[in-house]
């Protein structure tokens, strides 16, 4: 008996899987899911009921938003509140020192005056160690914020200057003409007014 002839594959016809290239198997696959993945996504329909909720959420977290921003606001400002109070503190916390112990400073300045006035050998080294210790004070109060009100040659300010007696005279009307007791400023704030004397035009008959 002959043989039966083996016969193989009819051409043209479909492969089975197991005769295709793995990695064709597996593109096949990934394309087919993301086919299905977004169809799936187009798709999706939320109940109205579930879509109402989650609305109602939405507006929920976008207020608690907006709280969170207000208290953060409110929370800067008071930051900036406290610092500039503290500062405020720092500045002026020697403020009631400083006045009682302007009156020293005044009688410094009024010896040291007197000191000048005397001719006498011996008083140099007097007038020297009052200049040191004036120029010491001085020199405390002024890194503290303290300086002294202009006066002499200056137009009367009520805000700065106390008048003790006004002055007839030519001249400038309202012109201070002498200072009586200085007066001092601490960081851009009046401590004492300057008492001074003040021109005044006599009136024409």
């Amino acid at each position: 008996m002959k043989d039966k002839e083996e016969t193989g594959p009819v051409q043209g016809s479909d492969l089975s899987p197991a005769s295709k290239n793995p990695s064709e198997i597996v593109k096949s696959k990934e394309s087919a899911d993301a086919e299905k993945s977004q169809a799936v996504s187009r798709d999706v329909v939320l109940p109205r009921q579930e879509y109402e909720a989650l609305l109602e959420k939405l507006k929920e977290f976008e207020g608690l938003k907006d709280k969170m921003l207000r208290v953060a606001a409110d929370f800067e400002n008071a930051r900036k509140r406290l610092t500039r109070e503290r500062d405020e503190f720092a500045k002026f916390a020697q403020e009631n020192l400083i006045s009682r112990l302007l009156p020293i400073l005044d009688n410094f300045e009024r010896a040291l005056i007197h000191a000048v006035e005397v001719e006498d050998p011996k008083a140099k080294g007097l007038i020297t160690g009052i200049q040191m210790v004036l120029k010491q004070l001085s020199d405390i109060f002024k890194n503290q914020g303290l300086k002294r009100v202009e006066t002499v040659g200056k137009h009367f300010d009520a805000h700065l200057h106390e008048v003790v007696s006004y002055v007839e005279g030519e001249g400038v009307d309202h012109e201070i003409v002498e200072e009586v007791e200085p007066g001092y400023i601490l960081h851009e704030r009046l401590l004492r007014a300057a008492k001074v004397r003040v021109r005044i035009i006599p009136s024409k008959k």
